[in-house]
């Protein structure tokens, strides 16, 4: 019985030596640094949600309103890429993989079964290719390997999902 209290109290001391404790939060004045950066990003996905919300069986012009949002997605990673942030371009590229993992791919997928017959085919096609033009646009200024490698997959995962 001793033994294994002996044994979980050098167990916790060990653990508080080494440094086992909760993270420590940020300050306020870091958080609002935070969120300036990321203010205009965060607007333009609320706007695109809300856009999007007006539209709701209209999968085309869902898919349209992620323009703007891909737009200020390069516009900030060039910003960090300028700023020499090299952390905060692969945070915010995790960001806008999900983001096209999660909200553009299904878009176009429902898009593309609506113009499967054959109306709206144009709509949906340019829709598709200013996208993927505005991603292709982000690749071409991604310096960070890594980062690079995870968009050009997502963007050929997106690619799969909604074949030319």
């Amino acid at each position: 019985m001793t033994r294994h209290i002996l044994t979980t109290v050098l167990a916790g001391l060990v653990a508080v030596g080494v440094g086992a404790q909760s993270p420590v939060a940020l300050q306020p004045t870091e958080r609002g640094k935070l969120y300036k950066k990321n203010r205009v990003v965060i607007e333009r996905l609320v706007e695109q949600t809300v856009a999007s919300s007006r539209t709701p069986n209209d999968h085309v012009k869902r898919a349209e309103s992620y323009y703007q949002v891909l737009f200020e997605f390069n516009s900030a990673i060039n910003q960090a890429k300028a700023d020499k942030d090299s952390a905060r371009v692969t945070e915010l590229t995790k960001h806008l993989n999900a983001l096209l993992d999660r909200g553009l791919a299904p878009t176009l997928v429902s898009a593309r079964k609506m113009v499967a017959e054959g109306t709206g085919e144009a709509e949906y096609n340019r829709a598709r290719d200013h996208l993927l033009a505005q991603i292709d646009a982000l690749l071409s200024n991604l310096d960070d390997p890594a980062a690079r490698a995870l968009l050009q997959q997502t963007r050929a995962n997106l690619v799969a999902k909604i074949p030319e």
